[in-house]
């Protein structure tokens, strides 16, 4: 037996120590090494049709929030769209959707009964896409909050053909607030400006978050 525990803490050992290395790696393409990527600066002038999917499940705390967002955003009006998934939920979801699409006609609300949902956020994802009429597909969570700009910063990388998917930074909205916060920030801040950056110098399998 004393074999096996040694061997298990010989392999932990060296998984974390591949992780490190690997980590060490990233930090430092992300501090150093740029590839030879051009930065591209958005100038907005293309504007392709938009879809913005929504999925929400038991969200009345937070879809308000993001709704009256989508109808402060700056682009076009007559280029966007958008649609919101309410996925069974047992709360007000749905009727605060529903009362903002009777405001904005830019806002469409799906709706998914008890017994087809709560199956993850993949179907929800999809029943969404059936609805959806843009050239553009954007997936925002809930919770999100978006720059009122963000629409024109991120289709602008589209006009390259050869660009298939865009991601934006996320940040925590109240990392001040507590010891939680500042960590989950210190999360991201280490997955989008390091993890994600170093991926994209070294040619890695790209890796894309849920909103």
């Amino acid at each position: 037996m004393v074999w096996i525990l040694n061997l298990i803490i010989v392999l932990l050992i060296a998984f974390m120590s591949a992780y490190l290395i690997r980590h060490y790696i990233f930090t430092l393409t992300a501090l150093y090494y740029r590839g030879g990527q051009p930065r591209f600066i958005p100038n907005g002038s293309y504007q392709p049709t938009v879809s913005i999917l929504i999925p929400a499940h038991n969200e009345e705390k937070v879809i308000g929030r993001i709704l009256q967002r989508t109808i402060e955003l700056t682009y076009p009006r007559k280029k966007l769209e958008i649609i919101v998934i309410d996925d069974a939920s047992m709360d007000q979801t749905g009727e605060i959707a529903e009362s903002f699409a009777r405001k904005c006609e830019r806002i469409k609300v799906v709706h998914r009964m008890k017994g087809e949902g709560g199956k993850g956020k993949s179907i929800v994802l999809n029943e969404g896409l059936k609805h959806a009429r843009g050239e553009i597909v954007f997936c925002f969570d809930a919770d999100y909050y978006p720059q009122r700009d963000i629409i024109e910063k991120l289709t602008a990388y589209f006009v390259d053909p050869k660009v298939g998917a865009v991601q934006g930074r996320v940040t925590v909205l109240n990392e001040p607030n507590t010891m939680v916060t500042r960590l989950v920030t210190l999360e991201r801040i280490g997955g989008y400006r390091i993890d994600q950056l170093a991926r994209d110098d070294l040619r890695l399998i790209p890796q894309f978050g849920g909103t």
